[in-house]
């Protein structure tokens, strides 16, 4: 058993990049068990849990999801706790966590054993952020590349994608 963490910085609104985890969790046989927001809306968490397979042993993910609305940015921490095993075993999580980051379009990063006490303090501040103050205006992302639309549109300008209601 253990705890691996990953910290992610994504140039792309707090929308987005929700949609697009959900997205990728159900698409990677990934269920979410809970789902949190914060009373300011710039903060959600997710726990995920995938199944033991013939490829895994069985993982929790705790995804924590910001969005600081001074630098236009979103940020991720995810937690990894395997069900049971080591060494060998982590290297599922440690690819399914590079296939996230590619699809959210930030660097991969090799899971860690530490938390990062920046990424804690991040987060700290953005619970603590005015919502009314963001400069998000209300819109509806692609499912598909996570590209801004104006609500009345039926489908995406960058990809072409249908956009979901």
């Amino acid at each position: 058993m253990g705890h691996k963490f990953g910290f992610y910085k994504i140039n792309a609104p707090l929308e987005g990049v929700l949609q697009r985890t959900l997205n990728f969790w159900r698409d990677n046989r990934g269920s979410i068990v809970e789902k949190q927001e914060s009373e300011n809306k710039l903060f959600y968490l997710l726990r995920i849990k995938r199944d033991i397979s013939a490829m895994s042993y069985g993982e929790t993910y705790l995804m924590n999801i910001g969005y600081n609305s001074q630098e236009a940015m979103t940020y991720v921490s995810v937690e990894v706790n395997l069900q049971f095993g080591y060494g060998m075993q982590w290297l599922k999580p440690q690819g399914i966590m590079k296939k996230w980051a590619i699809e959210m379009g930030c660097t991969p990063m090799k899971l860690i054993r530490n938390q990062d006490p920046n990424f804690l303090n991040i987060f700290r501040t953005i619970k603590q952020m005015d919502w009314m103050k963001t400069d998000q205006a209300p819109t509806t992302y692609c499912p598909h590349c996570g590209q801004p639309n104006d609500k009345t549109s039926n489908f995406c300008k960058k990809c072409g994608s249908k956009l979901v209601d």
